[in-house]
């Protein structure tokens, strides 16, 4: 009986290294789904996984350094047996543009630079900086102006019964905005945008109360706005 149960743990053991070592269970495929801006080929060469065992290769890892690629925003990775290694990518989604000395780049939510050269259709957040130099796919552009110019996109309209032409980060200003029916809004930085508005707007109906006409409202100074 005891010679049989060393048999028998002796042919688990080799049939155990058999599958461990055997081509069969090798990851000889990586299949990459979702895959839009980025190339499936950097994505495999990143994952660095052809050819290691189906039963010990480290996912978590793989999907950790997967996720530190620029464009990526959320990565899953699973087993398809017996020797493929699925990656599905979800890609960071285009919000807006960043113009920077004269060149477009599109952007995130969150200010990552996911091209150079293409902003999105009229009407999509746009966002002028001032600052000199050039940005590359990856870089993150001044993420307090990004969240400044969502909330004046979102409740301009709402607040103030116009749209934005245009949201600019200006040095030594910091935010400012220009209406579609040419009022300027002076809004410096990004705390406080909706408080911001809401003085704005209650300006702007005293402002047509009393006739009073104006280009520029300054809003840098919290309960102290001014007109101009």
């Amino acid at each position: 009986m005891l010679a049989a149960s060393f048999a028998l743990l002796a042919g688990l053991v080799v049939g155990g290294i058999w599958v461990y070592r055997a081509p069969y269970f090798r990851v000889s495929t990586v299949e990459v789904v979702g895959t839009q801006r980025m190339s499936p080929g950097t994505v495999v060469s990143r994952a660095g996984i052809l050819g290691e065992s189906m039963l010990t290769a480290d996912l978590a890892a793989v999907q950790r350094s997967i996720y530190e690629l620029p464009l990526v925003a959320a990565v899953r990775v699973e087993r398809d047996w017996p020797s493929t290694i699925r990656i599905v990518i979800e890609e960071r989604r285009p919000w807006g543009t960043w113009e920077q000395a004269g060149v477009d780049y599109l952007i995130d939510r969150e200010g990552v630079v996911l091209a150079v050269g293409e902003r999105l259709e009229p009407g999509a957040p746009a966002i002028r900086s001032s600052e000199p130099g050039t940005r590359l796919v990856g870089d993150r552009v001044d993420y307090q102006a990004v969240d400044a110019a969502a909330e004046i996109y979102e409740r301009l309209p709402r607040q103030l019964g116009t749209t934005v032409a245009e949201v600019a980060f200006i040095k030594g200003k910091g935010v400012q905005v220009t209406t579609a029916d040419g009022q300027i809004a002076l809004f410096g930085d990004s705390s406080s945008i909706a408080y911001k508005l809401a003085v704005w707007a209650a300006l702007a109906a005293e402002a047509r109360q009393r006739h009073i006409a104006y280009t520029i409202v300054d809003l840098r100074y919290g309960n102290r706005p001014v007109l101009q």
